[in-house]
């Protein structure tokens, strides 16, 4: 463990061993940036993609394409040695949350690899070291306050063990029958919400309870799963500190998104009447929901990113989808909630979507019209009246909803 308080300066020191998933690459520790811009969730990112696009591209495309580097305010950088180790060290002062990438990464197979987001941790005074799991899957020991925010649960069995089912489960099984798949995939979706609760309960154990005001402070601000708990936290945390401002100032914007999500639970329920928006394409066409609506028998509207794991994976299931029941009046728009252009092409062109591809930001009308705050989120729309259908379909869920509405239509 490092030693140091939260009040003392010091060397930040970080090392690690990527061998098992990287030929070379540039580790690369960077700031997030303000609210709402920059901070990309740790459980979203539970997948790494090939940057496929790139693969073919010429010297000169690729030269002109902007780095990611160059929109990140980077603290630390080192490139991975040739035994795939790294070490990187930095001044440090509080902890504060950073993030990290492998950048310029290049797989054992000499395939190129997008950065994964959503890699948080704190730095801190102190030497950590970093073991993954796989790219997208890590923690880092060390460190008096990245081991209470982040290990105390990340490590605890319970927690564990649901990640572990999770990976089991979302691998498809040879010669298994259409009932068995669905049996899985509904198992699989179970275990990934038991190690999301696990987490929050994680964090709410600390806000609640820790004896360390600033890891009470920490668990919260770190979060990236809002909710009830969050609430509670700091409500409980300004009995304790109630002058202290960003208690206060914390507590009262908590109060105010707790209203507006149970507000938005009713207006985006079953039922109710969906919201218009007009967004661009990458190619710079502006599409209005409306017109597709009105062209449509339903439409499905997704809300995804590049680096969310869940979404990618439900890419597939959705083109059959699609293929099946477009001629018949489906239509799929999807928005982006990627803050980097590049991020979104690579993305799109990776899985080549074959339906309406809008972008881009959390900030945009569209999300912020639906108060999107994680993906994915899906509604499905009557074209004709604009009347949400149902909401979240994921996997035969999706099969069974537009077998009813395309049934019922052909009888």
């Amino acid at each position: 463990p490092a030693e140091g308080g939260a009040g003392e300066g010091g060397a930040f020191v970080l090392e690690g061993d990527l061998s098992a998933f990287y030929a070379s690459g540039d580790f690369v520790v960077w700031n997030p940036g303000p609210p709402g811009g920059g901070r990309t969730s740790g459980a979203m990112a539970m997948a790494m993609r090939p940057a496929s696009s790139s693969q073919g591209e010429s010297e000169a495309s690729a030269a002109e394409r902007p780095s990611v580097e160059d929109g990140l305010d980077v603290v630390v950088k080192a490139p991975l040695g040739e035994d795939g180790t790294f070490r990187v060290e930095a001044p440090a002062g509080a902890p504060r949350q950073v993030f990290f990438y492998v950048l310029n990464a290049v797989g054992l197979a000499g395939q190129r690899y997008a950065p994964t987001k959503g890699n948080a941790f704190l730095l801190e005074p102190g030497h950590m070291r970093l073991h993954m799991e796989r790219p997208g899957r890590f923690h880092i020991e060390g460190g008096r306050y990245n081991d209470a925010v982040y290990n105390t649960w990340r490590r605890s069995p319970d927690y564990l063990a649901a990640q572990a089912e999770y990976d089991r489960l979302i691998k498809t099984v040879e010669g298994e029958t259409e009932a068995e798949r669905r049996k899985r995939v509904d198992a699989a979706m179970d275990a990934q919400g038991r190690f999301l609760a696990l987490e929050t309960e994680g964090r709410l154990n600390l806000a609640l309870g820790h004896e360390d005001l600033l890891v009470r402070r920490l668990a919260i601000e770190t979060a990236w799963l809002g909710g009830s708990w969050m609430l509670d936290g700091l409500r409980a945390m300004a009995k304790l500190t109630p002058d202290d401002p960003w208690v206060v100032e914390r507590l009262a914007r908590a109060e105010e998104t707790h209203a507006k999500r149970e507000a938005e639970r009713k207006r985006f329920a079953v039922g109710a009447d969906i919201r218009d928006f007009e967004a661009e394409t990458l190619a710079g066409e502006k599409v209005r929901l409306r017109d597709v609506r009105e062209s449509s028998k339903v439409v499905l509207l997704e809300f995804w990113a590049s680096w969310c794991g869940p979404c990618r994976v439900e890419i597939p299931h959705m083109k059959e989808a699609y293929e099946q029941y477009r001629g018949r009046g489906f239509e799929i728009v999807s928005f982006t909630i990627d803050e980097e252009r590049e991020a979104w092409e690579e993305a799109s062109e990776d899985e080549q979507l074959p339906w309406i591809d809008l972008g881009m930001g959390p900030e945009a009308d569209a999300p912020k019209a639906y108060g999107v705050t994680g993906v994915p989120k899906n509604y499905l729309v009557d074209g004709a009246s604009g009347e949400i259908l149902a909401r979240d379909l994921r996997g035969y869920h999706l099969d069974e909803k537009l077998a009813e509405v395309f049934g019922a239509a052909d009888g």
